[in-house]
C-alpha cells in the first residue's frame, strides 16, 4: 500500500512541475510581446516630440507667467544688465564735439621769459676769480635739468660758468660731450648778457687748474649756495659740484625762474646733425598723416622693478623683477597694491591704448612711440598695436644707415625722440619721468600743445573694473578723470610740481582775456583729483633711481651751513629712470 501511495504522489508532483513550467513559458512569451509593444510605442512618441520641438516656434515667456517676487525680478534684471554690459572697444574714437589736436584756450597764453629791468647783467655782476664747474648726472633729460640750473647757480654765485661736463659713466654709458649734443657756441652767445660762460677752465700759473670737488643737497636754495658753496669758491676760486641734478630749489624769484626758461627753451639748442635727422623723422610722420601722436613709453624691466608694481605675470614676473629690484639696497619692501592705488605704477601699453581710444582717438591715428626695451616684448605691445595699427618708431621710419651716426650714443638717440615728441600734435606719456616733465613744460611754453599725462590714481580703479561696464560708461569716466591732465592752460596751480614741468613764471596771458573761471562741479572735482596726483609727483623724485643713491649722502651732511660735503663719491647707482 505504501509503495503504491508513493508512486501516486510522485506522479502528482511531476505533473505539477510540468504544469508550472508550461505556465511560466507562456507568461514569458506574453511579457516579451508586451515589452516589445511598449518599446515601439515609446520610440514613436519620442520621434513625434522631436519633430514638434524642431518645427514649432519656442514659447513666449511673459511677465504675468512669472511669480512676481522682488528677488526674482532683481535677479532677472541683473542677468540682463550683465548680458548687455559687454566691454567692446570700438575702432572709432567717436564724435566728442571737440578738437582732439589742439588746446581750447591756448591762443590766450604765450611763453615770456625776458628779464626785468632790475635784473643785473653778467658784465656788471660777474666776479673775475670765481669759476663754477658742474658734472651732470643721468640720461639726456636729467642732464638737461642740471645744465639749466647750473646757469642759474652761476648767476647766484656771481661766477663764470665752465661748459658743463656730461655724465659718461652711469647706466647710459654715452661718451658724448656737451658739444656733440648741444650747439655750444649758440649756448654761450645767447646767454652772454646773463652769465659769462667759457668752454674750459683756464690754466693757473701755467699749469692745469684742478678745481675743488664738492656735493650739495638737492633743492638747494640761493641762501644754501651762498652759505655752502660761496665760502669754498672764495677760497679756492674754482669749484666743481658733482652729480648736479635737481640741486637748485624749485621755488625761486621770478627773474631767476625766467632765466631758467631762457636757458631751457632758447639757449639749449641741439647740434645740426641731430636737428636735421629729427626734421626728417617729423617730415616722414607728416607724410603718413596730417596729425600724429607721440607716445613716450617707459616699460623697461628696470622701471617696473624699481616701481615695485605688479602686472599679472605670476611667479615668473615676481622672480625676474624681484631679482632686479635687489640692485637697490635702500628700497623698501615692494607693495604693489599700494603703489597702484597711489597712481605710482606706469600704465601698461594696453591701458594707454584704451585711454587714448576713450579720449576719442580712433584706430586710423598714427602713433610714434619713443621707448626702450619693453618688458614682455611684442606680447606686451600687441594690445596697443591692435588698437593703433599705425605704429611707428625712429627705427621703422628711418634706415639703419641714416641712424648709424646716432645709434651708438643713447643721448643722441634720445635727442631724436625728444624733438619728434615735441613736434607731435599730441604728446602722451605713461610715466612721470624726466622726459615727460621736460616736454610737458616745453609744450606749455610754446603754445600749450596737447600733452596727456594719465591720472593714474583714478584710472587704475577703472581699468580693474572695466569688464563690469559698457564701453560708453568706461569712456565717459576716462574723459571725466582726465580733466586737468590734458595740457590745457591753468591746469596746474602756480608753484605746484617741478618748475621744468610747470614753468608758470614764464607763461603770460593775453591782455583783456579773463582767467577761465566758469567751471562745472565736475571740473572742480577733477581739479582736486589733479592736486592729489600732483602731490604724488611732488614727492622727492619717486621715479628717479638716482634719488635713492643720495639718501645716505644727505644723512652725512653736517648741520652747520658753512660746511661743505667733500667726501669721495660713492659708486653711482644706475640712473635708468632719469629719462
Amino acid at each position: 500500500m505504501r509503495r503504491k501511495k508513493r508512486e501516486r504522489n510522485n506522479i502528482l508532483l511531476h505533473g505539477s512541475n510540468d504544469f508550472f513550467i508550461g505556465l511560466n513559458l507562456i507568461l514569458r512569451r506574453k511579457r516579451h510581446r508586451v515589452f516589445s509593444f511598449i518599446s515601439a510605442f515609446s520610440g514613436c512618441l519620442l520621434l513625434l516630440l522631436f519633430a514638434f520641438s524642431v518645427f514649432s516656434p519656442p514659447p513666449t515667456v511673459t511677465d504675468h507667467l512669472l511669480p512676481q517676487h522682488n528677488s526674482v525680478v532683481k535677479e532677472r534684471e541683473a542677468l540682463e544688465t550683465n548680458f548687455h554690459a559687454v566691454f567692446q572697444v570700438p575702432a572709432s574714437g567717436g564724435n566728442l564735439g571737440r578738437d582732439l589736436w589742439s588746446s581750447s584756450h591756448s591762443k590766450f597764453y604765450y611763453g615770456c621769459s625776458n628779464a626785468s629791468k632790475k635784473f643785473q647783467t653778467a658784465d656788471v655782476k660777474t666776479h673775475p676769480k670765481r669759476y663754477l664747474l658742474i658734472a651732470t648726472s643721468g640720461g639726456l633729460n636729467q642732464q638737461r635739468t642740471g645744465i639749466t640750473d647750473s646757469v642759474v647757480a652761476a648767476y647766484i654765485l656771481n661766477a663764470t660758468l665752465v661748459i658743463p661736463r656730461l655724465d659718461q659713466k652711469s647706466y647710459w654709458k654715452d661718451t658724448s660731450g656737451f658739444a656733440e649734443i648741444f650747439n655750444v657756441d649758440w649756448f654761450i652767445s645767447s646767454l652772454s648778457r646773463d652769465v659769462e660762460i667759457i668752454k674750459e677752465l683756464p690754466p693757473k700759473g701755467g699749469r692745469a687748474w684742478i678745481p675743488r670737488s664738492i656735493r650739495i643737497p638737492r633743492k638747494c636754495s640761493p641762501k644754501c649756495y651762498q652759505t655752502r658753496v660761496l665760502p669754498v669758491l672764495n677760497k679756492r676760486h674754482a669749484v666743481e659740484i658733482k652729480k648736479f641734478d635737481y640741486r637748485l630749489s624749485n621755488r625761486l624769484d621770478t627773474d631767476l625762474q625766467k632765466l631758467r626758461c631762457r636757458v631751457n627753451y632758447n639757449a639749449l639748442r641741439f647740434t645740426d646733425p641731430i636737428l636735421e635727422m629729427s626734421k626728417l623723422l617729423v617730415e616722414r610722420m607728416r607724410m603718413k598723416a596730417k596729425h600724429f601722436i607721440a607716445l613716450h613709453l617707459r616699460f623697461e624691466p628696470d622701471i617696473l622693478a624699481f616701481s615695485g608694481c605688479y602686472y599679472g605675470g605670476g611667479e615668473k614676473e615676481r622672480a625676474e623683477l624681484g631679482a632686479i629690484r635687489k640692485r637697490w639696497k635702500t628700497l623698501h619692501a615692494s607693495n604693489p597694491e599700494k603703489m597702484r592705488r597711489h597712481g605710482r605704477c606706469p600704465l601698461t601699453p594696453e591701458e594707454i591704448g584704451l585711454m587714448l581710444r576713450a579720449l576719442g582717438f580712433g584706430s586710423d591715428v598714427h602713433v610714434y612711440v619713443a621707448s626702450g626695451e619693453v618688458y614682455g616684448g611684442e606680447k606686451t605691445l600687441a594690445p596697443l598695436k591692435a588698437l593703433f595699427p599705425n605704429f611707428h618708431s625712429k627705427e621703422t621710419i628711418a634706415t639703419k644707415e641714416e641712424l648709424a651716426q646716432f645709434s651708438s650714443f643713447s643721448s643722441r638717440m634720445a635727442a631724436l625722440d625728444y624733438i619728434v615728441c615735441d613736434e607731435s600734435d599730441v604728446f602722451v606719456t605713461n610715466n612721470n619721468g624726466n622726459m615727460a616733465r621736460m616736454l610737458a613744460g616745453r609744450r606749455r611754453y610754446f603754445g600749450h600743445k596737447p600733452t596727456i599725462r594719465p591720472n593714474a590714481k583714478m584710472l587704475y580703479k577703472l581699468f580693474l573694473d572695466r569688464n563690469n561696464m559698457t564701453w560708453e560708461e568706461f569712456a565717459s569716466k576716462v574723459q571725466t578723470y582726465q580733466i586737468g591732465f590734458m595740457g590745457e592752460p591753468k591746469e596746474v596751480k602756480p608753484g605746484r610740481g617741478e618748475f621744468h614741468e610747470n614753468p608758470d613764471s614764464c607763461i603770460c596771458q593775453s591782455k583783456g582775456v579773463e582767467t577761465i573761471q566758469n567751471q562745472t562741479p565736475d571740473d572742480r572735482e577733477n581739479e582736486n583729483n589733479s592736486d592729489e596726483q600732483q602731490s604724488i609727483e611732488d614727492d622727492p623724485d619717486w621715479m628717479d633711481v638716482d634719488y635713492l643713491d643720495n639718501l645716505d649722502m644727505l644723512k652725512e651732511l653736517p648741520n652747520v651751513d658753512s660746511s661743505v660735503l667733500t667726501k669721495q663719491e660713492q659708486p653711482e647707482v644706475e640712473e635708468l629712470l632719469s629719462d
